[in-house]
């Protein structure tokens, strides 16, 4: 029978991974990435494995990425790839605002925040991220995407990294119980411009305790 496997992700698995995330959306619907199509979440994802700053975990299976887990060591330097790369989501995001024109105004909005200065927020801007953490639904090996998310806490800790920042909206009241139960401290609450309230968080990965097999 085969097994799961876990490994760092490549660029020819923006696909996949894409996929993955589009197919999570229904959990939480609120919020950019949960209205943009697979166009923009593949052309989002083949630049986020090709900048040496990010670290991403997948789940695969006969081939079949089940689930990721993706992080940023350095969230400056990722606002500056996106920045250098914003010609490239021109297409996806045309394609986006078919459906749903509303997605433009939140586009601009998030792309303002990422430059020096702005006074938008939607997460921290420096330091290291705790991104992305999607597993396929529907299926019963689920608990799995526990290993995805500390085998990349792992790396980011191998690599030196102290401080894993975050964010949560506060209405996905799952999410926030799950993440400070799992060690992660509240640092504040700020509301974003589309009106959400969202907490910001920090894990100190000296004091974590990861659990995936040793």
């Amino acid at each position: 029978m085969s097994e799961i496997r876990f490994r760092l992700a490549k660029p020819s698995d923006a696909k996949q991974i894409a996929n993955v995330h589009y197919h999570v959306r229904d959990k939480y619907g609120e919020g950019f990435f949960a209205h943009v199509n697979k166009s923009f979440l593949k052309q989002y994802y083949k630049m986020v494995l090709n900048d040496p700053w990010q670290i991403v975990v997948c789940a695969e299976l006969n081939g079949k990425i089940l689930g990721f887990s993706s992080g940023s060591m350095d969230t400056a330097m990722e606002f500056k790839t996106f920045r250098r790369n914003k010609w490239k989501f021109i297409w996806p995001l045309f394609t986006t605002a078919l459906a749903n024109p509303k997605i433009i105004k939140a586009a601009l909005d998030r792309f303002k925040s990422t430059g020096e200065g702005s006074t938008k927020k939607f997460i921290n801007s420096s330091g290291a991220r705790n991104e992305f953490w999607a597993w396929l639904p529907g299926r019963d090996d689920s608990y799995m995407s526990i290993y995805t998310q500390d085998l990349m806490l792992f790396f980011m800790k191998m690599f030196g990294i102290k401080e894993v920042y975050g964010e949560m909206d506060t209405i996905n009241k799952k999410v926030v119980k799950m993440q400070l139960k799992n060690g992660s401290k509240p640092l504040e609450t700020f509301i974003m411009p589309d009106g959400r309230e969202r907490m910001s968080c920090v894990l100190y990965l000296d004091e974590y305790k990861f659990k995936f097999p040793k």
